[in-house]
């Protein structure tokens, strides 16, 4: 390849990384905004668990907008400008990034215990402590140890785990004698055994968790599909089963008993299973483009084979993305339920100003008394639903994820 083609491919690993880091941490940052400020809010397991996501997620972007200032001047990175030190604490925040992978596992296994196994709350909060302590221990712990065994280094794109120099010889390689120079000790002066950290700290548990996450959205969406099923049959049984009657001349008379159809009820019913499973369905579908091209990469490496810079640099520009995507998901249902405007740059104007800028933000448009209905007949619904399967589901936490109204005053209407 060109050395003018390795230039360009350079300059958009350097440009468009950037631009997808920036929309990610102010998509983080409104996610934060939007759950910190709200006391309903931060009472909601799934809210706080957000909250994790979109804390670590904000912090990632932040040291990947600015990693040419990290990168070590003598890395041949673009306008690498910082040091041994700044590389290190850039590699440092850049590991505990891990914890943002296993936190999307705690999400979608509280989905699944709320709405497969029909968990309550109250005994979702008696293990929701380990839904946090479990990501931010094992991040953590990889981005202390790593940083102990001086194994941040120049890696591509950024500082992570790499070997110093790029190629050399690893103290395993020597040892299993597949050095060619007949090497006895390694020569790697930072970061030796780097693959294996690599591997133990971040790969195997990445692929870890989007197994585990397949694996809980199929349990949920077969949950919820026959959660379904069995509400349809039980309300074409209510309509069609017959009934007994004693007349005077003491005959059993059979008539089919009557029931005006639900259709509203069962419309809104569908209508709330239908956000569980949407909402379960992208988020775990942003995971899973957002990790798509650095295992496609990783694939190609483990091959034998060169990446191809294409490759690169959708890596680099997707792995930075998942604030982003986790906005567009939290305050999708919020959007909907804005019926104060009807244009689609209002509604995302005043959703940015009043997370971003809610300081100045003094709008009314939390007040809208159609939310309040519709509110209010999604969760008069649910209860009826609940009551006739007698289920725990509970959907108001997970289908309202920051709605177009203020959620206090949601809970008290």
């Amino acid at each position: 390849m060109s050395s003018t083609a390795d230039k360009q491919y350079a300059i958009a690993l350097f440009i468009l990384p950037k631009i997808s880091c920036i929309l990610s941490a102010l998509g983080s940052l409104m996610i934060i905004s939007q759950v910190s400020r709200s006391q309903f809010n931060r009472t909601k397991p799934q809210q706080r668990i957000m909250l994790g996501i979109s804390v670590i997620d904000f912090q990632t972007s932040i040291v990947w907008i600015f990693t040419s200032f990290f990168m070590p001047s003598e890395s041949e990175a673009l306008l690498a400008t910082g040091n041994q030190k700044t590389c290190d604490a850039q590699g440092f925040v850049v590991q505990f990034s891990v914890a943002g992978v296993l936190y999307m596992c705690s999400l979608q296994f509280q989905y699944l215990l709320v709405i497969k196994y029909g968990w309550g709350e109250r005994r979702i909060r008696n293990v929701e402590k380990w839904f946090h302590a479990v990501p931010i221990l094992f991040g953590g712990g990889t981005a202390i140890a790593a940083l102990v065994l001086e194994q941040y280094n120049a890696a591509n794109w950024d500082c992570w785990i790499a070997p110093s120099p790029p190629n050399c010889t690893s103290s395993y390689e020597v040892n299993k004698g597949n050095s060619d120079s007949g090497l006895t000790e390694t020569d790697c002066v930072r970061g030796d055994n780097a693959e294996f950290y690599r591997w133990a700290f971040f790969f195997a548990p990445l692929w870890a968790s989007i197994i585990f996450c397949i694996v809980a959205m199929v349990l949920v969406y077969r949950s919820v599909e026959k959660t379904e099923r069995k509400s349809a049959d039980w309300n074409e049984s209510w309509r069609t089963e017959p009934r007994t009657t004693r007349g005077d001349n003491n005959r059993n008379k059979s008539e089919k008993r009557t029931v005006i159809p639900r259709v509203a009820n069962q419309t809104s019913n569908q209508s709330l299973s239908d956000k569980v499973k949407s909402q379960n369905y992208w988020y775990s579908t942003a995971f899973f483009v957002v990790w798509m091209f650095p295992t496609i990469g990783r694939f190609i490496q483990l091959s034998g084979n060169d990446m191809h810079p294409v490759v690169g640099v959708l890596a680099g520009t997707f792995i930075g993305s998942q604030g982003l995507f986790n906005a567009l998901i939290y305050f999708r249902p919020r959007y909907y339920k804005c019926v104060k405007y009807d244009k689609w740059y209002q509604k995302v104007g005043v959703l940015v100003y009043s997370t971003l800028f809610f300081c100045c933000y003094d709008g009314d448009y939390t007040k809208d008394d159609n939310d309040y209905v519709e509110s209010n007949q999604h969760r008069a619904a649910l209860s009826r639903n609940v009551t006739r399967q007698n289920s725990n589901l509970r959907f108001n936490d997970i289908s309202s994820n920051g709605g177009c109204e203020d959620e206090e005053k949601q809970e008290e209407s």
